[in-house]
C-alpha cells in the first residue's frame, strides 16, 4: 500500500508540472483524472464494503482432547461488479491451529463466491479463539483500506481426557507409618453414614438394591469413614518463556496427570483440596465423584498466565498451620528454593510427592539442577514422578 501511495502521488505531482509549465486541454484533463481516480476509487471500495456478504460456520464448540472441529467460512460476490482485493485476518493465528488460519487475499469476480474450509484436530486443552478477526476491502488503486472487524471469535472449548487410575499411592493414616494405599476405600463397610443417588464412578457392591428396586432407580449406600486422609493438590500455573506451541503441551500435560489423581482421590472418597493462584489463592474442595465436574470444567479452561512461583503458594500454604496430610505439587519448574520448601513440608510431618513435567522432550535442553533435584528429592523421603512429554500418564503414575 505505502508503495502505491508513493507511486500515485509521484503521479500527481507529475501532472501538476504538466499542467503549470504546458496547460491547455490535454494536460488538465490528465490532472482532473488524476485527481477523481482516488475518489472514484474510494466510493467504489466504500460500495463493496457494505455490499459482500460472508458466512462463518464451525460444527462444535465443546470437544474432548482428541476431537476434530470443522471451521469454515464463505464470502459471496452477488453484483455484476468485480470485488477487488479482499485481505482477511483469523484469530487462531499465533495458537496451536496457526497453519490453518494463515492470513489470505483473493479477489472476486462478479456472481461468484469464495469458500475456505479447515479440520481442526483439537490435541491439547484449553480455550481457543478461531474464526475472522477483520476483513480489509482495498480500492482499485490500492491507497486505501477499509475495515471490517468482526464483532467476537468462534470459541473452541477443549475438555483434557480424563485418565482413570487403577492405583495411585496415597498414605491414608497419618497415625501410623505403616499404612498405605494402592487402590482401597476408606470406610468402615458395617456402619451406613447415608443412601444417595447412583452417580458414575460408584461401585456396583455399594447399591442399595432393595431400596433400588423399590424406587426404580439405583441408590447407592455411603459408609462411615474410617480414615482422615486429605490430598492437598497444589498447581503450578506460571506462565514460562517458551513457544506458544511449547507451553500448550506442556500445560496440557500438567492438567492431564492433575486431573487423573483427583479424579482417583474422589472416585475413592478421599477428601480433596485444589490449590492455585490466580490473582489470589483459590482453594476448591471436593469428597466424591460428584464434586469432580466442576473441578474438570475450571482445570479445562484454567490459564496459565501467573509470575508467582509454586514456592510462593507453598510458603503461604506452610504458614496456614497445616495438618499432616498429602501434598501434591504438579510443575514444570524445579529449582532449590522449591526444593527448600518441599522439604519443610516433609518435616511438618505430610506426605510430599512431586509430579514433575519435563520439557526437555521439546526444548532439547537437559537441566543439570533439575536432575539433580529429583535425585534428591526421595533422599529426603520426597515421592517423585518425572512425566515426560510422550510419557504414558496412566503407566507412570501408577507405578
Amino acid at each position: 500500500m505505502r508503495k502505491n501511495r508513493v507511486l500515485y502521488f509521484l503521479l500527481f505531482f507529475a501532472s501538476l508540472i504538466f499542467v503549470y509549465f504546458y496547460g491547455g486541454k490535454i494536460p488538465y484533463t490528465l490532472f482532473y483524472l488524476v485527481i477523481l481516480l482516488p475518489l472514484v476509487s474510494l466510493v467504489y471500495s466504500i460500495y463493496v464494503f457494505f455490499r459482500f456478504k460472508f458466512i462463518e460456520e464451525i460444527d462444535k464448540k465443546f470437544v474432548t482432547k482428541g476431537d476434530i472441529v470443522n471451521y469454515s467460512f464463505s464470502i459471496h460476490n452477488e453484483d455484476i461488479l468485480l470485488y477487488p482485493y479482499f485481505n482477511i485476518a483469523f484469530f487462531g493465528d499465533k495458537t496451536i491451529f496457526a497453519k490453518h488460519f494463515m492470513p489470505v487475499s483473493f479477489s472476486l469476480i462478479p456472481k461468484k463466491d469464495k469458500k475456505y474450509s479447515f479440520t481442526l484436530e483439537c490435541n491439547y486443552r484449553g480455550v481457543y479463539n478461531v474464526g475472522i478477526k477483520y476483513f480489509e476491502v482495498e480500492d482499485l488503486l490500492g491507497i486505501f483500506r477499509l475495515r471490517y472487524r468482526a464483532i467476537s471469535p468462534k470459541v473452541i472449548t477443549v475438555y483434557p481426557r480424563i485418565v482413570e487410575l487403577e492405583r495411585f499411592n496415597i498414605k491414608t493414616n497419618f497415625m501410623s507409618e505403616s499404612h498405605s494405599i494402592l487402590n482401597q476405600k476408606f470406610e468402615d463397610l458395617t456402619t451406613i453414614s447415608d443412601i444417595r443417588n447412583y452417580t458414575y464412578g460408584d461401585s456396583l457392591k455399594k447399591i442399595h438394591w432393595k431400596l433400588s428396586g423399590k424406587l426404580n432407580k439405583l441408590m447407592v449406600k455411603n459408609f462411615q469413614s474410617t480414615s482422615e486422609t486429605t490430598a492437598t493438590i497444589i498447581l503450578d500455573l506460571k506462565k514460562n518463556n517458551y513457544s506458544y506451541e511449547e507451553n500448550t503441551i506442556i500445560e496440557d500435560r500438567i492438567i492431564e496427570s492433575a486431573l487423573s489423581v483427583i479424579y482417583f482421590c474422589l472416585r475413592n472418597w478421599i477428601h480433596t483440596k485444589l490449590l492455585f493462584f490466580n490473582e489470589s489463592l483459590v482453594e476448591i474442595e471436593g469428597d466424591n465423584s460428584k464434586d469432580f465436574d466442576e473441578i474438570y470444567r475450571i482445570l479445562a479452561r484454567i490459564s496459565f498466565n501467573n509470575s508467582i512461583d509454586v514456592k510462593d503458594i507453598l510458603k503461604i500454604y506452610l504458614e496456614g498451620n497445616i495438618q499432616q496430610n498429602n501434598i501434591f505439587i504438579f510443575t514444570c519448574n524445579l529449582n532449590y528454593e522449591l526444593y527448600d520448601h518441599l522439604f519443610k513440608f516433609k518435616l511438618s510431618g505430610c506426605e510430599v510427592t512431586v509430579i514433575y513435567t519435563s520439557p526437555e522432550d521439546l526444548t532439547g535442553v537437559k537441566d543439570a539442577d533439575v536432575e539433580n533435584i529429583l535425585s534428591f528429592l526421595p533422599e529426603i523421603g520426597i515421592h517423585v514422578y518425572k512425566l515426560n512429554i510422550h510419557d504414558d500418564i496412566k503407566a507412570v503414575l501408577e507405578r
